[in-house]
């Protein structure tokens, strides 16, 4: 196998050989990812687990957590995700769950009381 590898990338050029490169880098990158999070990062809700499953199959939550999106912008995000990254597409019962999740624990920021701390409850 590795042989028959070897030979397409000679066969190929250069180019070849960095695609390959490329791609088992990004193959370790998502392991070392996948190995270092787990679902309980997120909070507990409805869709926690769809979210986490598919959203980090292509970045990890710290890109999610630090978001603060409207229902219908985390909406939009996913339709320029498809088109734009080549993420399967949403649809249906399944986007409404991951959308929602997403809105209900990552929509926009409210600003603290005036005089308030809010590093204090």
């Amino acid at each position: 196998m590795r042989r028959l590898l070897m030979a397409a990338c000679v066969a190929l050029g250069p180019g070849a050989a960095m695609a390959q490169d490329a791609a088992r880098d990004a193959g370790a990158a998502q392991a070392i990812q996948s190995a270092t999070e787990a679902e309980t990062i997120l909070p507990e809700g409805e869709g926690r687990s769809e979210t986490f499953a598919y959203c980090t199959a292509c970045h990890n939550t710290a890109l999610i957590r630090r978001s603060r999106f409207t229902r219908q912008q985390w909406d939009g995000l996913m339709d320029w995700m498809a088109e734009r990254h080549g993420m399967n597409p949403l649809d249906g019962d399944f986007r409404r769950t991951i959308v929602d999740y997403l809105a209900a624990h990552f929509g926009p920021a409210q600003a603290p009381a005036r005089g308030r701390n809010p590093f204090l409850n």
